[in-house]
């Protein structure tokens, strides 16, 4: 039985909007108006670009189908995350790579016969359209429980890194608590102040963000005319005022081995420590506590890999229970 788009729309979770084009759906994890305001020719084209990728977007549903399959196209393809990856009851059972195949079909085949909940990670680093799901069982969309939390980053947090998409740290976290997490990661992304607004169609319990990694070299700063220390400050200040007395947990960059000038860091690291200093909402974690600081952890000096990424998640998880956020 071949479902419709509209009736596929149902399973998306992490997603606020969706576009469809020759039969495609594809769901983005940024509302119209954030699209909209990144259509700006003004803006950074790398950022626009990635603000499309599926990082943090998956499928659920509960079902008695033993086979599921549908039709894709994905977008300019990256090295790593770009998996699709299926879940019955929480298990991971299989992975598909899309590599270089731009195109392409996927079958899940041979499922368990017994009712039981599907879940489908899409890929981190690509935009990934869906066209033709088709199920040979009864369904039923699962609804939604637990906080919703929105999450403000970079490419750690968009899911770069692991060798698997449902690896990705924000992945991970969803994997192991019942919070609604809205991705809002972006590979290079920066505190940019002028970028934030109310997101339509999620209202947050509680926020998080995780940035301060890129742009923090002294060079780097100078060449693009970028105020790391103003711009920080600004960011959560303007945070708090769109959402005031929401709990915010900030996450300061992780170690690193990749091009670390560690007084340079250290600097960077403080500078977040202390624009956070003002707000009683705020809770931080440091970072280097979150992941071994060695390089069996990463995958390329800066980005955790499968491993690293859930043991991110499962000390990151133990901070929030440790404060109450």
């Amino acid at each position: 039985m071949k479902l419709s788009n509209n009736t596929i729309k149902r399973f998306f979770k992490g997603a606020l909007c969706f576009s469809e084009e020759k039969g495609y759906i594809t769901p983005y994890r940024y509302s119209k108006a954030q699209l909209d305001f990144m259509a700006d020719e003004s803006y950074d084209y790398g950022w626009r670009f990635r603000a499309k990728f599926t990082g943090g977007i998956r499928m659920e549903l509960r079902t008695d189908a033993q086979n599921i399959s549908f039709d894709y196209k994905a977008s300019d393809i990256h090295e790593r995350s770009n998996t699709v990856d299926l879940y019955v009851n929480n298990v991971l059972v299989s992975v598909y790579h899309i590599n270089d195949r731009l195109k392409g079909h996927i079958e899940f085949n041979d499922l368990p016969k017994e009712e039981k909940k599907i879940t489908i990670f899409l890929p981190c680093e690509s935009k990934l359209e869906i066209k033709n799901f088709t199920i040979d069982g009864s369904y039923k969309s699962i609804k939604d429980k637990g906080e919703r939390v929105l999450v403000i980053g970079d490419s750690i947090t968009q899911g770069a890194g692991p060798q698997i998409s449902s690896s990705a740290y924000l992945n991970a976290l969803t994997r192991k608590t019942n919070y609604m997490f809205l991705d809002q990661g972006i590979g290079g992304y920066r505190c940019e102040p002028r970028d934030l607004m109310k997101v339509d169609g999620f209202e947050p319990d509680k926020i998080i963000v995780f940035l301060g990694t890129n742009y923090y070299e002294a060079e780097c700063l100078e060449s693009c005319n970028y105020d790391y220390e103003k711009a920080t400050n600004e960011f959560y200040k303007k945070l708090n005022e769109l959402y005031p007395n929401k709990p915010i947990l900030s996450i300061t960059p992780l170690w690193r081995s990749r091009d670390m000038n560690m007084k340079r860091f250290l600097w960077c690291i403080n500078t977040i420590k202390k624009a956070c200093e003002p707000y009683k909402n705020i809770v931080v974690a440091d970072g280097f506590t979150l992941i071994p600081n060695v390089d069996d952890c990463f995958s390329d000096g800066v980005h955790p890999n499968a491993y690293g990424s859930e043991l991110l998640a499962n000390n990151l998880l133990k901070f929030m229970k440790d404060k109450k956020f």
